[in-house]
């Protein structure tokens, strides 16, 4: 039995409360017109409200009492880093590649992954800003002029922006592009790598989501490997969000920055490295987003800098953390993981039909991929705006979808964007009835009569 939605006010606070989510002010708005937002097909951000796996929640149950203190160490609770060192070598295929302990460790997030990102991405300004004031008068005009801090990554994205933008960050795009099936082009990835290094004397940091969020495309080896070239030709610093690693269909193999990354290195003298940070997101793989427990990989001198700062700003630890070590070790894990990306592939594929058979779109105008929870879709070109659509779309057929280009909340659209994303993670009856809505209010892709 699937568990009922929550009612607005249990995930959004009173009414009367400013919200900076933009799904919270259309579902508000759902609701003063007179409609319930539990009746609403939620295909927007990841959630399912469902809850976590039995033998993940029974975990819960049995902790240890230390593990409701504090903890003294940023690492993450000792009991999580002793599986995530040997998961993260196996599952990412690293035996042969590296060795654990030199060339890379392991520690567990303190918090999201998107709260270890900013921390490197000002570990990498606060080194830029240290070596250019030891580096005599030509190195302080540098702290005065062209020395912000650039960041490239894919256009559409998640909100890498909404995450480096406050640091002061310069965001700087390659097009992914849909008659390429979402796969990066090398040689645009080097051009704009190229430039932003012309542009500034200060860090330039590339961005790596091979399991692409929201496109679904798993990239392809050889032009991971491509782009991590360019990055270290130009002393660029590279960021690894594996956010949903584990989250690819039956048949197809991840393909592993990390991995490729570590191979890179190889020849390269230790002392020479530049700084990278791999991120995974075990709260995704397993649909407990809210948990926020993931893992991080770095070289052992970059964890434990970022362990530092860690600590300034927070007291690690969860209990979240040692229970999802005990998830991790037990059977039920790897075959809860194995059910879930059958059921993604199979929802993909009745997602695709349905958009052609009940929707009438042609196959070019949506991606169904082989990777993460999400597929995009063309926004029919006779309704233009990614907002007024989504709200259109709620409005008339009780359908919440998604931003393409994640935003932070309260920020507004950084572009109208072409496409929607639709949430895979919802049972397929639930997107079977919602496209069905969504065709019954004539949001086809030839234009209603009622426009």
């Amino acid at each position: 039995m699937i568990a009922p939605a929550p009612a607005l006010r249990d995930i959004s606070g009173d009414v009367d409360l400013p919200t900076p989510y933009g799904d919270v002010d259309l579902l508000r708005a759902h609701e003063k017109a007179g409609h319930d937002p539990a009746d609403v097909r939620y295909l927007s951000l990841g959630a399912t409200w469902r809850g976590p796996h039995p033998a993940l929640a029974r975990a819960l149950g049995a902790l240890p009492a230390h593990a409701h203190d504090y903890l003294l160490t940023p690492r993450g609770w000792p009991a999580l880093v002793d599986v995530l060192r040997p998961y993260i070598t196996t599952t990412h295929r690293l035996a042969g590649v590296a060795e654990l302990g030199t060339d890379y460790d392991v520690a567990a997030c303190g918090g999201h992954t998107r709260a270890v990102m900013p921390d490197f991405a000002r570990l990498l300004v606060d080194e830029a800003r240290e070596s250019a004031q030891g580096s005599s008068l030509r190195g302080l005009r540098a702290l005065v002029r062209g020395r912000r801090p650039i960041a490239v990554a894919s256009a559409p994205r998640w909100d890498y922006d909404g995450v480096l933008g406050p640091i002061g960050y310069e965001m700087r795009s390659f097009d992914l592009r849909r008659q390429d099936e979402y796969q990066p082009h090398v040689a645009e990835v080097t051009e704009v790598l190229n430039r932003a290094r012309r542009d500034t004397t200060g860090p330039v940091l590339l961005i790596l989501n091979s399991q692409h969020n929201p496109t679904a495309a798993n990239w392809l080896p050889e032009a991971v490997r491509g782009m991590i070239r360019a990055a270290l030709a130009t002393g660029a610093a590279i960021l690894v969000d594996d956010a949903y690693y584990g989250v690819t269909d039956p048949g197809i193999v991840p393909t592993s920055a990390l991995a490729i990354l570590l191979e890179e290195l190889r020849d390269i003298a230790p002392a020479d490295r530049p700084r990278w940070l791999a991120v995974r997101s075990l709260g995704k793989q397993f649909q407990v987003n809210g948990w926020g427990v993931g893992s991080q990989v770095a070289s052992p001198d970059t964890l434990r800098l970022l362990g530092e700062r860690l600590t300034r700003r927070t007291y690690p630890g969860s209990p979240l953390e040692p229970a999802m070590a005990a998830w991790l070790t037990s059977p039920e894990s790897s075959e809860f993981l194995t059910h879930r990306n059958r059921q993604l592939a199979a929802t993909r594929a009745t997602v695709g039909r349905l958009l052609v058979d009940e929707l009438g779109y042609p196959p070019s105008a949506f991606f169904t991929g082989e990777c993460a929870a999400y597929m995009l879709a063309r926004i029919p070109p006779w309704m233009t705006g990614c907002q007024d659509y989504r709200r259109a779309v709620l409005t008339r057929a009780g359908v919440l979808l998604g931003e393409a280009n994640m935003s932070s909340p309260g920020q507004g659209l950084r572009s109208q964007h072409e496409h929607v994303r639709i949430f895979l993670g919802a049972d397929q009856q639930t997107l079977a009835a919602a496209l069905k809505s969504m065709s019954v209010a004539g949001f086809t892709w030839r234009r209603p009569r009622w426009r």
